[in-house]
Order: C-alpha cells, then structure tokens, then sequence
C-alpha cells in the first residue's frame, strides 16, 4: 500500500502546485506582454568569446552601443552619444554622451567607463572589439565627454559599434578570468536584459527600465531552444512562439502559404563553407591538406549547386569568396580560369599529378611515395539541420578521387573547441559579416588563429591559415580613407584568400524567417525590403514592435488554460496519471 499512498500524495503536492502556478500565471499573463522566438541555443554571453549568431542577438539586446545603425540601410545613427564632432584630419572624435544615462541596475553609464572599455578592449585584444580599437585611444574629460583619437587614419570612424561592458561588473576580473565569465550577471544597457537561461531550454530577457530611448513596449523577449527545427516550425503554426529563425529550406515554402505567418529570405551576406584545414594552428591536419595541390583537387571536387539544390531546397546562390559585407560591391570578381568550379576529372589529375596514388588497391590514395592514405575526418555539428547531409555528399564526392571520409559527430560548442586546436581536417559551418568588412577581414589574418592550448576557444580563424602578405594587405585596407582604393585591396586580399583553398565557399544563404502576425505588429527588415527581421546586424525589430490591442502573447512555458487544463485532469484521475503528468512536463522542457 505504501507505493499507493506516495503516488497519491505526490499527485495531491503535484494539483496544488499546477493550482497555484495557474492563479500566478492568470495574474502575470494578464499583465505581461511576452515574445516567444524560436531559436537554437547560445554559445555564451561573454561578448569576449561568443562567436555564433543566438550570441550576437543576445548582446545587441543587452548592450547598447555608442552610435547605432538605422534599420533601413545601416547609417550610422546617434546611439549613448547623440552627437559626435569631427577634428586632427578626422583623426580625432569628440562624442556627446545624453544625459542621464544609467545602466539597467541603476548606476550611472559614463564616458570613463566607455573609455575603459576601448583602451581596455586594445589593451587585451578583446576579440569582438580589437579590430575596431586597435589604433584608438580614448579619455573622458567629463561624464558626458568621450574623445577617442586614432593614431593612424581610421575609415569606421565615427562609427563606434562595440558592446559596451559595465565597468562596475566587468572590471573586477583580470585578463584570464575575463575570457571565462559568463556574462550572466544580469547589468547592461540595450532595451532588453538577460535575467534567465536554462542550457538547451531558453533565456529571457526583460524590458530595461533604463535604456536611453525609453521603455520597449514589450515586457519580456524569451528565445526558445530548439534542437529539432520541425518541431519549431509547428510550434509556430500552432502559436506556442511568435516568429522562428533557421526555419528549414523543406518548410519555408509551405509556411510562405500559411494564412497569417509571413516568411523571410533575410538576405544579409551570409556565406555556408567548408572549411579544410590550413594548418597554422596547434595541431596539424591529415599532412596531405598542407599542400595546396591537395586542397584545390577538394575544392574542384565539392558540386556547390547540387548542395544548394538538394539541402537547402534550391535556395540560395554559388558563393566564391567569403562575404566580409552585406554590400556585395566588397567582393572581388575571380576569373572563371581560375575558380574552382565542380569537375572530378581535374581533381583527379591534379591528384595524380602530385603524385597521390592508390599502391595498394583499396580505393585510397596514399601520400607520394606510398606513405600515409588520404583518411580525412570531417567533424560534423549535430546542431544544424544541414551539415550532416553536406558532408555526406562531400564524402561521396571525395570518394570519387580517392580521398577518404569519416564522420567525428559534436554540438557546436565542442566543434569550436576542436577548430581552435587545430585537430580537425574538414568542417561545415557559416559566417554572418558585419556592415564594414574589417572585423570579418581580420579573422583571417595571422594573429587570429588560436595559441593558448589552455584556452582554445580564443580566436576567429577557423581556418587555421596565415598568410603575412594577407596580414599586410589587411593593414593597408585598415587606414584607407579613399572608399575605392581600400576597395581594391579589400578584393585583393578576398581574392589570396580564394586561392588558398582553405575554405570552399558553397552558397549566399538567406536567413529564412518567419513570423506571425496575429499578436505584434512592427517587424522591421535590416536591411530594408531585403534584410532578415530578426537575428540581424543590430536587431531593431524588438524594440519596434506594438503588441495588436486584444491579441494575448506567446509564453515560453505552458499557457494559463493548459495549466488549468491539466489540474482538472489531475483532480479526475488523481494518483493514476500522476507520474505521467510530470514524464510529459519534463520532455516539453527538453524540446
């Protein structure tokens, strides 16, 4: 009888708490006005180390920036400051801070913290401000006074877009802990904060009382976690969330068709590549990827539009080089002679001709002089709903010229760990640029690839390549103040980087979107017309939206009525159901 009873109790504990959670949640539902987005999950909250696109959504709501960018057409636009002037040649910016400017826990955000921030950020080679700080210096006369001079011509000045980290908080950690905080520590300064985050669940953000252009309309954005996209997108048809991003090629069409869900091809110059390994990192790959013959027979062995065609459902375009922009007028134009266009026959040649033969028979290819056969290991994110299927066609094109291919399956967590240690040979992944090219041009330069082995998650060239002319090429673009000039050398440097075969750009992917349109209205594309709504440059569209008068707002929990739904369920068949309730409450968390 015992079992009996404890099942019993635990049914009765389980209907009081479901009744009390149903009167808090009536209350709380009634009054908040909450945004559902459905999302996969964050790398970190650390703008230091963060590199995957739910993380730079998150910093853009949680931190706001000196000048901003106008959702139309990525102006810059006054952001903290509301005016700047210009001195020394243009050498020289003196910023206006608004007044009363705090962060969200109330202290106030002043121009010595911004400066802290900047010299700082140099100091240390922050990662997602060096590129754009590594020639500034910067003081604050007085609390709304910021002037930040260059030592060398700068063409992003005024533009001043890092995120801005509280001092307060943030200046307690020295150099090494700084790199490993979590970010999580609830203070900043954008129209939404970070107040919660369940790993593999959601994290919510809360209007910020104290963001300088005023309370956003909404109360709370929470982003759920999905690791299955089918299970998002019927979690949009049915309500459960308010918009999606990364909804699959195979549902993007139908949804395009769905009465009040409206779709997005977010076209921001996102490029899918994979990525052979180059070798300048901590480990070295498979000894054949050192030669360049090797990497080019790969390239010229990757059918970029039968990806395209069958992966992502024909949508999108053949890519060459990386895109460092969503301008495209940043990227070069490489002769057809010399692309490395889809043809097994001259991957072969090229093979066979560098003296990679298979002496043995099996269908691998060894090193020249019959040393070690050309075993590959492609590292493939679980995360994503297309790197399996592009590496297995991959592996069956590399089979066709000798090259084989096994699978080493991991979260993108694990794979980013991997790709800054350099023990990986090939890998599929993505790049989203900002507005001016710098930052994504200086991810490839020399001083990016990781070399600390005992914090290998601290770099931006996954690639794993240098090349010293790049490097100086980069320099070259960094101080150009003639739009065209720094151009060239912009396509230039795009273009060494082709040749070097260490990334084979596939495709130009829009971000497919989608949003309903029964509960907000004030969904803004950055760029106009043809950008994404969400998980943009700066992501603007939360701060627009207006809850549609008499529409009730998604949750990232059960609903009010399915809570209540469930108590009288309970209270019907008592202990029986009991243990089932709490199995189907867990597994929804879970997905």
């Amino acid at each position: 009888m015992r079992p009996v009873k404890l099942l019993f109790a635990l049914a009765l504990v389980t209907l009081v708490a479901l009744g009390v959670v149903a009167v808090a949640t009536a209350q709380s539902d009634d009054e908040k006005v909450v945004l559902t987005i459905g999302t996969e999950d964050v790398d970190s909250f650390n703008p230091l180390v963060g590199v995957e696109v739910p993380d730079y959504e998150a910093w853009n709501l949680h931190y706001a920036t000196l000048t901003d960018k106008a959702a139309a057409d990525f102006a810059t636009t006054p952001g903290l400051a509301e005016s700047w002037e210009a001195s020394n040649g243009g050498k020289t910016y003196t910023y206006a801070l608004r007044d009363g400017l705090e962060w969200s826990d109330g202290t106030p955000l002043t121009a010595a913290e911004i400066a802290w921030n900047i010299n700082r950020g140099r100091k240390e080679q922050w990662a997602h401000s060096y590129s754009t700080v590594q020639n500034l210096t910067a003081t604050a006369p007085d609390d709304r006074t910021l002037v930040i001079a260059s030592s060398v011509p700068d063409p992003k000045l005024p533009t001043m877009d890092i995120y801005l980290l509280p001092e307060h908080v943030w200046g307690k950690l020295d150099e090494a802990a700084i790199t490993k905080y979590d970010g999580q520590d609830g203070v900043g300064s954008g129209p939404f904060i970070l107040t919660e985050y369940k790993s593999g669940q959601f994290w919510r953000m809360v209007a910020n009382d104290n963001y300088w252009a005023g309370r956003p309309a909404i109360d709370e954005v929470v982003f759920r976690i999905f690791n299955n996209a089918d299970a998002m997108v019927a979690a949009l048809e049915s309500g459960e969330i308010d918009a999606a991003q990364d909804v699959p090629a195979n549902a993007f069409e139908r949804l395009s068709g769905v009465e009040g869900i409206v779709t997005v091809e977010g076209q921001q110059g996102n490029v899918d590549e994979v990525a052979i390994n180059g070798g300048a990192g901590l480990k070295k790959p498979h000894p054949a990827l050192l030669d360049l013959r090797v990497r080019q027979a790969i390239a010229h062995a990757i059918d970029d539009q039968t990806i395209i065609d069958k992966v992502n459902a024909g949508i999108g375009k053949p890519a060459l080089t990386f895109s460092p922009s969503p301008d495209p007028t940043w990227l070069p134009d490489i002769p057809v002679a010399d692309q490395y266009t889809f043809d097994l026959d001259k991957a072969n040649q090229i093979l066979d001709d560098a003296g990679y033969a298979d002496t043995n028979g099996d269908g691998v290819r060894e090193m020249p002089g019959g040393g070690e056969p050309l075993n590959l290991t492609f590292a493939v994110r679980t995360d994503s709903q297309i790197a399996k299927p592009i590496a297995e066609f991959v592996k069956g094109w590399l089979d066709q010229i000798g090259i084989a291919v096994a699978f080493d399956l991991m979260n993108e967590s694990k794979l980013t760990e991997v790709i800054g240690k350099g023990d990986y040979d090939l890998f599929h992944w993505s790049w989203t640029p900002f507005v001016d090219p710098d930052p994504m041009l200086s991810y490839f330069t020399c001083d990016q690839v990781a070399s600390d082995p005992d914090n290998p998650t601290d770099y931006y060239n996954d690639a794993n390549w240098c090349d010293p002319e790049y490097d100086e090429l980069y320099k070259q673009q960094n101080v150009e103040l003639d739009p065209e000039k720094r151009r060239e050398i912009v396509h230039e440097m795009l273009t060494r980087f082709y040749k070097a075969a260490v990334y084979d750009n596939i495709s130009q992917n829009p971000d497919l979107q989608a949003y309903r349109t029964d509960r907000f209205t004030g969904w803004l594309q950055q760029p106009a017309d043809v950008g994404p709504v969400i998980f943009s440059n700066t992501s603007p569209t939360y701060f627009n939206l207006k809850p549609i008068e008499g529409a009730s707002s998604s949750s990232s929990g059960l609903s009010t009525a399915a809570i209540v739904a469930l108590v009288v369920a309970g209270v019907l068949v008592l202990a029986g159901i009991a243990w089932m309730l709490m199995r189907r409450r867990t597994a929804g968390e879970r997905e």
